[in-house]
Protein backbone atom coordinates (compact mmCIF):
# COMPACT_ATOMS: atom_id res chain seq x y z
CA UNK A 1 0.00 0.00 0.00
CA UNK A 2 2.58 2.33 1.10
CA UNK A 3 3.82 2.08 -2.71
CA UNK A 4 1.17 3.23 -4.50
CA UNK A 5 0.78 6.29 -1.89
CA UNK A 6 3.99 7.26 -2.91
CA UNK A 7 3.92 6.19 -6.61
CA UNK A 8 0.34 7.04 -7.43
CA UNK A 9 1.66 9.72 -10.41
CA UNK A 10 2.89 7.08 -12.37
CA UNK A 11 -0.37 5.72 -12.54
CA UNK A 12 -2.08 8.97 -13.15
CA UNK A 13 1.31 9.38 -15.81
CA UNK A 14 0.14 6.41 -17.67
CA UNK A 15 -3.29 7.38 -18.10
CA UNK A 16 -2.05 10.72 -19.46
CA UNK A 17 -0.43 9.26 -21.85
CA UNK A 18 -2.90 7.76 -23.59
CA UNK A 19 -5.05 10.96 -23.10
CA UNK A 20 -2.64 13.11 -24.60
CA UNK A 21 -2.38 10.90 -28.12
CA UNK A 22 -6.24 10.73 -27.78
CA UNK A 23 -5.82 14.73 -27.51
CA UNK A 24 -3.71 14.79 -30.44
CA UNK A 25 -5.63 12.85 -32.72
CA UNK A 26 -8.52 14.53 -32.15
CA UNK A 27 -6.69 18.42 -32.87
CA UNK A 28 -5.40 16.35 -36.11
CA UNK A 29 -8.65 15.51 -37.18
CA UNK A 30 -10.83 17.83 -36.71
CA UNK A 31 -10.61 20.68 -39.04
CA UNK A 32 -11.85 24.29 -37.54
CA UNK A 33 -9.80 25.57 -39.78
CA UNK A 34 -5.80 25.74 -38.70
CA UNK A 35 -3.12 25.02 -41.24
CA UNK A 36 -2.96 21.07 -41.25
CA UNK A 37 0.65 21.88 -40.59
CA UNK A 38 0.23 23.71 -37.39
CA UNK A 39 -1.87 20.68 -36.60
CA UNK A 40 0.77 17.82 -37.80
CA UNK A 41 3.09 19.71 -35.33
CA UNK A 42 0.83 19.67 -32.59
CA UNK A 43 -0.02 16.00 -32.78
CA UNK A 44 3.95 15.05 -33.08
CA UNK A 45 4.33 16.91 -29.91
CA UNK A 46 1.57 14.83 -28.06
CA UNK A 47 2.57 11.55 -29.08
CA UNK A 48 6.33 12.34 -28.61
CA UNK A 49 4.97 13.29 -24.88
CA UNK A 50 3.04 10.20 -24.99
CA UNK A 51 6.00 8.16 -25.91
CA UNK A 52 8.46 9.68 -23.44
CA UNK A 53 5.77 8.65 -20.55
CA UNK A 54 5.45 4.92 -21.59
CA UNK A 55 9.65 5.02 -21.86
CA UNK A 56 9.59 6.99 -18.45
CA UNK A 57 7.83 4.40 -16.83
CA UNK A 58 9.39 1.11 -18.33
CA UNK A 59 12.46 3.19 -17.48
CA UNK A 60 12.15 3.57 -13.67
CA UNK A 61 12.40 0.23 -13.13
CA UNK A 62 15.56 -0.05 -14.36
CA UNK A 63 16.66 3.20 -13.50
CA UNK A 64 14.06 5.56 -11.53
CA UNK A 65 15.37 8.67 -11.53
CA UNK A 66 15.78 8.89 -15.08
CA UNK A 67 12.77 7.34 -15.68
CA UNK A 68 11.04 9.80 -13.53
CA UNK A 69 12.46 12.82 -15.65
CA UNK A 70 11.18 11.37 -18.80
CA UNK A 71 7.99 10.89 -17.44
CA UNK A 72 8.19 14.60 -16.28
CA UNK A 73 9.16 15.77 -19.64
CA UNK A 74 6.54 13.67 -21.47
CA UNK A 75 3.75 15.05 -19.17
CA UNK A 76 4.72 18.88 -19.98
CA UNK A 77 2.69 19.03 -23.50
CA UNK A 78 -0.47 18.92 -22.04
CA UNK A 79 0.59 20.73 -18.85
CA UNK A 80 1.19 23.65 -21.71
CA UNK A 81 -0.89 22.56 -24.43
CA UNK A 82 -4.32 21.86 -22.83
CA UNK A 83 -4.09 24.55 -19.72
CA UNK A 84 -3.42 27.06 -21.51
CA UNK A 85 -4.38 27.03 -25.35
CA UNK A 86 -7.41 24.76 -25.60
CA UNK A 87 -10.71 25.08 -23.86
CA UNK A 88 -11.58 26.09 -20.54
CA UNK A 89 -12.64 22.48 -19.28
CA UNK A 90 -9.15 21.37 -19.79
CA UNK A 91 -7.72 23.39 -17.45
CA UNK A 92 -8.15 20.84 -14.60
CA UNK A 93 -6.37 18.34 -16.91
CA UNK A 94 -3.35 20.55 -17.20
CA UNK A 95 -3.15 21.64 -13.60
CA UNK A 96 -3.17 17.86 -13.18
CA UNK A 97 -0.53 17.63 -15.52
CA UNK A 98 1.80 19.93 -14.14
CA UNK A 99 1.49 18.84 -10.68
CA UNK A 100 2.10 15.45 -11.97
CA UNK A 101 5.33 16.69 -13.66
CA UNK A 102 6.64 18.46 -10.52
CA UNK A 103 5.89 14.82 -8.75
CA UNK A 104 8.03 13.32 -10.95
CA UNK A 105 11.06 15.62 -11.44
CA UNK A 106 10.99 15.62 -7.47
CA UNK A 107 10.91 12.29 -7.41
CA UNK A 108 14.42 12.23 -9.75
CA UNK A 109 15.93 14.97 -7.10
CA UNK A 110 15.54 12.51 -4.47
CA UNK A 111 17.09 9.54 -6.17
CA UNK A 112 19.86 12.09 -6.91
CA UNK A 113 20.71 13.20 -3.31
CA UNK A 114 24.03 11.62 -2.26
CA UNK A 115 23.78 9.85 0.67
CA UNK A 116 24.99 11.09 4.08
CA UNK A 117 28.20 9.83 4.79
Amino acid sequence: MEGIRRNWWVLVAGAMAAMQTAFGLTNLVEDEGGAISGRLIAFAIMVAGAVLIVVGIAARQRGRARGSVLVGVGVLPSAIGIAFLWFPPAVAYGILAMFVAWRAFKDASMMRAPSPA
